[in-house]
């Protein structure tokens, strides 16, 4: 059986045990486990982000177009919100 070559970082870094059912369980519960912990490092960055925002003074905030009631938005997407 000829080797499988990926460039796919999830797959490329799973732990296989063969051509077998139970190596498909592994490579689904190791995807699982990387993109939730990606997720939550997501997560706990636009939690920073936001805190360190929220104590900055009003004039920094203006200078980056930013509105209190925006910080959030704006951590989560990149943008502030549209003031249409």
């Amino acid at each position: 059986m000829p080797a499988q070559i990926t460039t796919n970082s999830l797959v490329a870094t799973a732990p296989h045990a063969g051509p077998t059912a139970h190596a498909s369980f592994g490579t689904f519960v190791w995807r699982w486990l990387v993109l939730s912990i990606r997720h939550i490092a997501k997560r706990r960055k636009i939690a920073r982000d936001a805190a360190l925002l929220r104590d900055y003074p009003d004039f920094m905030l203006r200078d980056i177009g930013l509105d209190r009631s925006t910080i959030e938005q704006a951590c989560q997407t990149g943008k502030p919100a549209s003031s249409n």
